[in-house]
């Protein structure tokens, strides 16, 4: 996808608020007694994690928190990732505010920040709220800001529609050449359009859009961010700013398009298994005579592994009952050097040409992005005549070994069980760390 020549005929920009309203607010922060943003005259080491709202996000807080723990970098929240932060204990180093409406002072009553950058279009009860706090004001490049700023030394910031877009320009303008976004989906995940509540949303209109065959649901504003994203990510590469995108969803597909240094799921395993600690652990290994117990009563002679890992399951389970094993996964190192078992390259979220009787997939499904896990659980019951699936429950702890959450579906089991409602009635037993699942293809 690429930024279409005439965008605003195709997702039309039009603003929440009227111009005299923000020329107004404009006129009158300008001469509250703050400090203005100003160009940096040195660059700043370390990375700016800009944090938005997301569905993906939540996966990746505990990452967020590790790296400003570690000194990595600087945290800048945007709207309601300020509270979200908060509650995941992140005290953000940033909060950006961009629009004028009088109903997103709730933003700020959600959690703290150590520096505030408010937009001088904000509604003026914003300055009032943030009373005694460290605040810097910000020109958007609005049609009339010049002559409200007049000779004073400022720098007006573009850089798009919306605040995640301008936050890029924010912290170039401070001096940041590593940016690191979060939580920039620009699209639904199970008709979720952010990480926490957001009432200003619901019931906003969407279209479907298609990137690398992958389908998105997103509103417009959202579309029109990851559109406009494309020409504000080539701007800042010009200028010898590195950004990278983390998550999924509408923009990140765009990202990786524009090959971004995004890492594909592939390259992250296949970082993840040259580390011995990723591979002391098999869950695979463990569930594999419960599995087998599952499988009592049914003609099985040849089991499918399904994101194999390191191949010890697999390798139990052809130790226990005799069946032909075939281990599938996307990543080439993944197996361990004494498991003799016939091995497939493939990734879950595209068709296989793999066949059996029955399937097994331990600890994968957690692994695997929302808006793809219904399209994976397809993918494995089209290949076999029954599957049996284990999922975690819970966050990861081993992605820090390569600076990336693992987990991407962290939900309560009720929301898998959802997911198989379309393959009969499984065997289904869960903790409050797993949840297992046998199911059976109509």
């Amino acid at each position: 996808m690429i930024m279409p020549s005439n965008l605003d005929d195709m997702i039309p920009a039009s603003c929440n608020t009227g111009d005299a309203e923000i020329l107004a607010n404009m006129r009158l922060a300008s001469d509250l007694p703050l400090s203005w943003l100003r160009m940096a005259e040195d660059t700043c080491s370390g990375t700016a994690m800009i944090v938005g709202g997301g569905p993906s996000v939540r996966a990746f807080l505990p990452t967020i928190k590790a790296r400003q723990q570690a000194g990595e970098g600087v945290v800048v929240a945007m709207n309601g990732s300020l509270g979200m932060l908060t509650q995941a204990g992140v005290t953000p180093d940033f909060f950006v505010m961009l629009d004028a409406r009088k109903d997103n002072l709730d933003f700020l009553a959600r959690g703290k920040a150590d520096h505030y950058l408010i937009a001088s279009q904000c509604h003026p009860d914003c300055f009032i709220a943030l009373a005694g706090s460290d605040v810097t004001l910000w020109h958007p490049n609005y049609k009339g800001v010049q002559d409200i700023v007049g000779d004073r030394e400022c720098v007006l910031i573009g850089g798009g529609t919306t605040v995640g877009l301008q936050s890029m320009s924010i912290m170039f303008a401070k001096g940041y050449r590593s940016i690191d976004l979060y939580g920039f989906d620009s699209s639904y995940i199970d008709r979720v359009s952010h990480a926490y509540s957001q009432p200003m949303n619901v019931g906003e209109r969407t279209n479907d859009y298609v990137v690398n065959g992958k389908t998105f649901t997103a509103a417009s504003w959202m579309a029109r961010q990851a559109m406009e994203f494309q020409t504000t990510v080539t701007q800042l590469a010009e200028a010898d700013c590195v950004v990278s995108v983390h998550g999924f969803g509408l923009l990140p597909e765009i990202a990786r398009n524009m090959a971004l240094g995004a890492v594909t799921e592939a390259q992250k395993y296949a970082a993840m298994w040259d580390h011995p600690a990723y591979r002391k652990h098999s869950p695979g290994e463990d569930a594999a005579a419960h599995f087998v117990s599952l499988c009592a009563g049914h003609d099985i002679r040849r089991a499918i592994d399904f994101g194999c890992g390191t191949g010890r399951g697999g390798k139990a389970i052809h130790t226990l009952t005799g069946w032909d094993v075939c281990l599938v996964d996307f990543a080439p190192n993944c197996l361990d050097e004494d498991v003799a078992l016939p091995f497939v390259t493939a990734d879950l979220s595209q068709p296989m040409t793999v066949r059996g009787d029955v399937g097994y997939c331990t600890d994968v499904m957690e692994h695997i992005s929302p808006e793809q896990v219904a399209q994976v659980i397809e993918n494995v019951m089209r290949c076999v005549g029954r599957a049996f699936f284990q999922i975690s429950l819970v966050p990861d702890s081993m992605g820090a070994l390569i600076g990336a959450p693992l987990h991407l579906s962290v939900f309560p089991a009720s929301w898998w069980a959802q997911k198989f409602a379309g393959y009969g009635i499984p065997h289904f037993s869960h903790t409050d760390t797993e949840a297992r699942f046998f199911v059976v293809n109509h």
